[in-house]
């Protein structure tokens, strides 16, 4: 198979045709995403119970003070009622940059009372995108009440390059998590090992979803040490596999896949939140041609209806 990495990087895929309804769809999941994660009790939580307590941001002190004090009577419901409306695709443009900043003022409340990965590090970049795109010109109330008038051309281009952006800080994520395991140096053995990986089964497994369903391990967790040398390469090579969204869309379809296997596995071992979230950028990785033709199929069956 030969590539040709000029015509198929994702520069010059962001001069493509694209699809209004992808993007309409990424607005929509996205919008559900960050109104489940605003909608957790764990902001409640970490009011009371403080794991690693001052965990330093990109805010001031005496900013992070004033959003301690307003994120779970304000910060919370606000989040939730904008994501409402991105859902909804009602005055989209003018709620965005509102939705924004309150999601951000929010996570970084919890972020400085928890150290560990966070919804914020998928959907930030994603959200600020949205400000300038496009994203209600289909499934949207404001389509439905003209608040919005949407270009002639429901493939323009204009759809196309925030889908790419968001495929590219897929990429970043990814790779960024490969290249963590490796660098320095010293810590490559360490992860190659096997002994993180092992070390993870090994402690979440009262709290993993197999342990409910099966109330025994897969096999047993202090033996066979090269199962978890494999998991830990096959799961380096599935992260670093994603640079390959730079330079060709020929492997989108195979990183979609070797994603979501990665990630189930992770989630029934006890792994949890992580999955959704990054099926929700695979979104970017699918074939705008398949939301044209999707879409497409039911504007003519509901023509026909109407036609009788």
């Amino acid at each position: 198979m030969k590539i040709a990495f000029r015509d198929e990087n994702i520069l010059s895929r962001m001069e493509l045709p694209g699809s209004a309804h992808q993007l309409a769809v990424f607005r929509i999941l996205l919008g559900l995403q960050i109104l489940y994660s605003a909608n957790t009790k764990l902001f409640q939580l970490v009011q009371h119970v403080k794991d690693t307590a001052e965990t330093k941001n990109i805010f001031p002190e005496f900013i992070n003070q004033w959003v301690g004090t307003i994120a779970i009577p304000y910060l919370q419901p606000i989040t939730q009622v904008l994501c409402i409306f991105l859902i909804l695709g009602l005055f989209t443009r003018y709620i965005l940059p509102f939705l924004f900043i309150s999601f951000i003022l929010l996570f970084s409340f919890y972020y400085s009372r928890h150290n560990a990965p966070h919804p914020w590090l998928h959907t930030w970049f994603p959200l600020l995108l949205l400000n300038f795109t496009k994203s209600s010109d289909a499934l949207s109330l404001d389509k439905l009440f003209g608040i919005v008038k949407p270009i002639h051309h429901p493939t323009s281009k204009i759809y196309r390059w925030p889908v790419e952006a968001i495929a590219a800080w897929l990429a970043y994520i990814y790779v960024a998590a490969g290249l963590a395991k490796l660098l320095p140096v010293y810590k490559a053995w360490k992860w190659l090992d096997g002994g993180t990986s092992q070390e993870l089964l090994y402690n979440r497994f009262l709290n993993s979803i197999y342990f409910y369903i099966f109330k025994r391990p897969l096999f047993d967790y202090t033996q066979y040490h090269w199962i978890f040398t494999g998991l830990s390469i096959g799961s380096l090579f599935i992260e670093l596999s994603c640079i390959m969204i730079f330079f060709t869309h020929r492997f989108h379809r195979s990183i979609i896949i070797m994603l979501f296997i990665m990630h189930f596995f992770l989630y029934l071992i006890g792994v949890l939140g992580f999955m959704q979230l990054g099926l929700l950028l695979c979104i970017s990785l699918v074939s705008p041609a398949f939301f044209t033709r999707l879409f497409k199929e039911q504007e003519n069956q509901m023509a026909r209806q109407s036609y009788l």
